[in-house]
């Protein structure tokens, strides 16, 4: 899907440089349904309801007027040190595991759940897609490999470039520790994690807010992927990063006693915020029948954590591919089917996963279990 969007935006850019060109009056400004920051953008979220999921896990939801949904995990490794967080990747278990070439779309996060707690590695007490862009789907949606190394079980996996940032923990006797790197070396890896990926955007480093990329202004353009980046911003990604689309984000607290998981799910579909955002920056109307409601962008995200005041948060992934199962006190799994499979935004599974779907998977997962 994603691909397909790359297309049109091109096609986009064509006609929209053209009404550029025939505009020269355009005021170069934000444009306002984009630069303005999403009403829900803060802590506490507006409207919201919380409840214990289990012992240390508690989970928030909020819908926003515009039909974000709004999920919000905040798992506490003091009061439960059974808790543990990891990463599933799926070239762990294939027919040629970890060769850095897997066939990961059947297994949604929903699947890849019922089969690790079917392994023995739960209970999982919830799971999302992890770090979409430290990897590769461009020649075909079933079939992807890594462009970032991964970290499992303190071992560095896929011998490749780090872009960006890497974030993931390090389990101490006092319990985890959640770090960040920049473009950080093998060797360093393997010292300061156990469970890390890389190509994340760090929002938050140590309390502070890093850098984050200006909103195009009206009859601007955007940057030409990859862009460079320093330890001092936030890692720029063109288009994805100024979506009103859905998003994954981590956080925790300075103690490293609470992670903080924060899902935004849009009403409206990945395509339809893409093509709305170029052509608002275009300067053209936005064409007719295009759905443009919810979502956050990665200001907005960034926001968010701030007014949570965390010590540190990482953007992991924007758009269709977003997915999320948590365990509820009775034992089922409340799960948020990726929209590149399905326009449900929510499915109630039983203990045995009756009503999940399959399709639409990411090639890893973040999930905490209890061990």
């Amino acid at each position: 899907m994603r691909r397909s969007i790359v297309v049109g935006l091109v096609s986009l850019g064509i006609i929209g440089g053209v009404l550029a060109i025939t505009k020269p009056w355009i005021d170069p400004s934000a444009v306002p349904v984009y630069a303005v920051p999403s009403p829900m953008a803060t802590w506490p979220l507006p409207g919201a309801k919380t409840s214990v999921l289990r012992p240390g896990v508690t989970h928030t939801f909020a819908r926003g007027s515009d039909g974000t949904d709004v999920d919000f995990l905040d798992f506490d490794f003091s009061a439960n040190p059974k808790l543990r967080f990891e990463i599933f990747d799926q070239d762990e278990d294939d027919d040629k595991p970890l060769d850095n070439h897997v066939m990961y779309w059947d297994r949604n996060v929903a699947r890849a759940t019922k089969e690790l707690n079917a392994k023995g590695r739960g209970p999982v007490v919830a799971a999302w897609n992890g770090a979409f862009f430290g990897y590769d789907n461009s020649s075909s949606k079933e079939d992807a490999f890594h462009v970032s190394p991964v970290v499992l079980r303190g071992k560095v996996h896929f011998n490749t470039a780090n872009h960006r940032w890497a974030w993931g923990v390090k389990q101490t006797a006092q319990g985890p520790v959640w770090k960040t790197f920049f473009k950080p070396s093998r060797q360093t890896l393997e010292k300061e994690f156990d469970y890390a990926a890389g190509s994340v955007q760090c929002l938050i480093k140590d309390g502070k807010p890093l850098k984050t990329e200006p909103f195009p202004p009206i009859g601007g353009a955007f940057r030409e992927q990859p862009v460079p980046s320093t330890a001092e911003e936030a890692g720029h990604i063109p288009k994805f990063d100024h979506m009103r689309t859905c998003r994954a984000s981590v956080g925790w607290s300075r103690d490293n006693k609470h992670l903080y998981l924060l899902t935004v799910k849009e009403p409206d579909d990945e395509g339809s915020s893409s093509v709305a955002l170029s052509w608002s920056v275009r300067g053209g109307p936005i064409p007719g029948g295009t759905l443009l409601t919810g979502g956050w962008t990665v200001p907005d995200v960034q926001q968010f954590w701030i007014s949570k005041g965390v010590w540190g948060a990482i953007n992991s992934d924007a758009g269709g591919v977003l997915q999320l199962v948590f365990k509820k006190p009775n034992g089922n799994y409340t799960f948020i089917p990726p929209r590149q499979e399905t326009g449900i935004k929510r499915i109630e599974c039983g203990p045995n996963w009756q009503g999940a779907i399959e399709g639409g998977g990411g090639i890893m997962y973040f999930l905490v279990r209890e061990k």
